[in-house]
């Protein structure tokens, strides 16, 4: 038997490849879908409709009205000033500024304290 050459042997591997991720891909939508069955099944047997489990699965996600903070929404002070440039503050909430990182990295954060 002739050797085949390296592109054909290429070829004849990369049909091999595609005719097995046919095969995965259907033995994955079979298991799916029987997956799918029991879950409709429970559902069934549980008695519930599709708007309330629409309507759980809304509940335990994000915040509930009226858990804000006290202090959201509201000014607040700054609480930091940057000693080369007073035109810059910082409240000390929220991401750091540059220039207060610096400060804090050298430990002089305290000095850029608004006194008063």
């Amino acid at each position: 038997m002739p050797r085949l050459s390296v592109d054909a042997q290429l070829a004849r591997i990369q049909k091999q490849k595609a005719a097995l991720e046919k095969k995965e891909q259907l033995l994955k939508s079979k298991a799916e879908n029987k997956d799918l069955v029991k879950i409709i099944a429970l559902i069934k047997k549980a008695g519930l409709s599709a708007s309330e489990i629409t309507k759980a699965m809304k509940g335990g996600r994000g915040r509930r009205k009226g858990s804000t903070s006290k202090l959201a929404g509201k000014k607040i002070p700054p609480k930091y000033r940057n000693p080369s440039d007073k035109s810059l503050t910082w409240t000390g909430r929220g991401k750091m500024p540059l220039w207060a990182a610096e400060l804090s990295e050298l430990g002089k954060l305290e000095k850029a304290l608004i006194k008063g």
